[in-house]
């Protein structure tokens, strides 16, 4: 009976988790197709708006003086127009870095500097390190900031990348146009207040309205060249853009990157293994033919230092040696003449005799 009514609690349990399973289940997948309605829906809607506000986008745009720009009958759109003559004016400053590696180093230096000249750059900052005395793996490395006119931008970097081995190449760029604006109407506006401030010096007959006049007008006349240098400086990283080299002096050049199949990962961990051995054997070689003296001279002092050494362990050992031995014939000579004493033995009235 227990076994039966078990079994029966046990069924039970097993409907009620599948009725379970399957109410979950459905809720799951009438939650998902109800979301799915709703990005369909989502996505017909935003089509719609696009379609419906498509005439909108493509309405000509107001310009700074309230008209409307409208098609010219030759069919030309004059608000694209204006956009392109606004987009030729952006102020766009253009980076560019890149790190490469070269065999010849002196003629890489001088093939970049010839490029610079000849595309009316000039060099902004030079610096090369390495090529100790004293360190036989230093290579040298140069830092080169070059200042390239923007239209030659693309010629210079193509020279680069078939004079030497790009590593790596980072082009960059900042839109200042709202900055250079700005600024260039502060300086109107300045302009105008210094051209009516010489008008109201003019026209001052009292000498506290000049002063304070002549002091505003010193004021505008720093605010001027601060707001031109901003200016000239823009200018210049606009019309040259900025590149930086970092080049590097190598004995082998990084190998392209290929698809790494077993295959060639192991030819090109095979190729490195060799090239390290064989660089390892030339710098043991270079090593130990150049410390020669060196080791010549502290194999003499620790072969001489040897010799000593044996030498005073043989005296200390000679000594011990003797001391042993007399050591022992003492105790010979004494053990004798003990049994001397035991073979004949003499009377005690000799003995005093003796004495006496």
């Amino acid at each position: 009976m227990k076994k039966r009514k078990f079994i029966r609690v046990l069924s039970m349990v097993v409907l009620l988790l599948l009725v379970f399973t399957s109410c979950a289940k459905a809720d799951r997948d009438s939650s998902y197709n109800n979301s799915s309605k709703y990005d369909d829906a989502g996505e017909r809607g935003v089509a719609q708006e696009q379609k419906s506000s498509g005439s909108s986008l493509g309405a000509p745009m107001g310009s700074l003086d309230g008209d409307l720009d409208y098609a010219d009958d030759s069919g030309t759109d004059t608000s694209s127009l204006n956009n392109s003559n606004q987009n030729t004016q952006d102020k766009i400053i253009k980076y560019v870095d890149m790190d490469v590696e070269t065999l010849d180093f002196d003629e890489l230096v001088s093939n970049i500097n010839q490029q610079i000249k000849s595309l009316n750059g000039y060099v902004e900052k030079s610096r090369i390190t390495g090529n100790s005395y004293y360190d036989s793996h230093s290579r040298r490395f140069a830092e080169i900031i070059a200042r390239i006119p923007k239209d030659h931008l693309d010629d210079f970097v193509n020279t680069v990348n078939e004079k030497a081995n790009v590593i790596s190449s980072n082009e960059y760029s900042e839109n200042v146009t709202l900055k250079y604006y700005d600024i260039e109407s502060h300086k109107k506006a300045l302009e105008i207040e210094q051209e009516r401030l010489f008008e109201l010096i003019e026209e001052a007959d009292n000498l506290e309205n000049i002063i304070t006049l002549e002091s505003r007008l010193s004021n505008i006349r720093y605010q001027l060249q601060n707001y031109g240098t901003q200016l000239r400086t823009y200018d210049n990283l606009v019309d040259y853009s900025t590149v930086t080299l970092n080049l590097y002096e190598v004995e082998r050049i990084t190998p392209v990157e290929e698809e790494k199949t077993v295959w060639v990962r192991i030819k090109t961990g095979f190729g490195n293994t060799i090239y390290n051995i064989t660089e390892g054997l030339k710098d043991f070689v270079v090593w130990f033919v150049v410390n020669l003296p060196y080791l010549i001279i502290w194999a003499a002092i620790i072969t001489l230092g040897i010799f000593i050494t044996k030498r005073i362990i043989r005296k200390g050992r000679n000594k011990q040696i003797q001391s042993s031995s007399s050591a022992h014939n003492n105790e010979a000579i004494n053990y004798q003449n003990h049994q001397n004493n035991i073979g004949n033995p003499q009377k005690p009235g000799n003995q005093e005799e003796q004495k006496k």
